[in-house]
């Protein structure tokens, strides 16, 4: 990830520490060929520039074998939009709550046991929260790219239970 604003030098620390957070200044200092003490100086402006928001263990609650990761797209009611936005903020299932543009869109993204606990959630928060106007929800089936969970990009393969081979002279792009 490069960012904006950022000297080559400072963008590799800041890559360094987002990959692993627990490296050493001498670690770092030996990977992008500076002292100790200037890698020290540059963390310590970059905290301060709020760059390097803090340190922490990333739990990832979908590594839980029988998870499944689910997108909501609810609109809401404007009269109501902050009611519904402390009711999804709320619950332990969502894991990520944000606003869109739109008609009072929201977009949520959360983790549930399996596809029937939350159809029943789902039907439950469309039921029983005042303000929703239309919920939509979606399983996550598969990740191309989510560098928050460390996934760059993975290139579209066809899966092997699939038949691909098409007529003679057919190509597949």
């Amino acid at each position: 990830m490069k960012i904006s604003g950022l000297d080559q030098i400072d963008n590799q620390i800041a890559e360094l520490l987002r990959v692993n957070a627990r490296l050493s200044f001498s670690e770092i200092s030996k990977q992008v060929g500076i002292s100790r003490v200037s890698v020290k100086n540059r963390i310590e402006q970059m905290e301060k520039d709020g760059v390097i928001r803090g340190y922490h263990a990333q739990i990832d609650p979908v590594a839980i074998p029988k998870g499944i990761r689910f997108t909501l797209d609810i609109e809401a009611d404007p009269k109501y939009y902050a009611d519904v936005i402390a009711q999804l903020a709320s619950s332990s299932m969502l894991h990520q709550v944000y606003g869109t543009s739109g008609k009072s869109h929201i977009h949520v993204i959360g983790v549930a046991p399996n596809s029937e606990t939350l159809g029943t959630y789902a039907n439950y928060l469309y039921r029983t929260t005042k303000g929703i106007r239309e919920l939509n929800w979606q399983i996550l089936v598969t990740t191309y790219k989510d560098t928050e969970r460390g996934v760059d990009y993975v290139r579209y393969k066809e899966p092997e239970h699939l038949e691909t081979a098409g007529t003679e002279g057919e190509q597949h792009s």
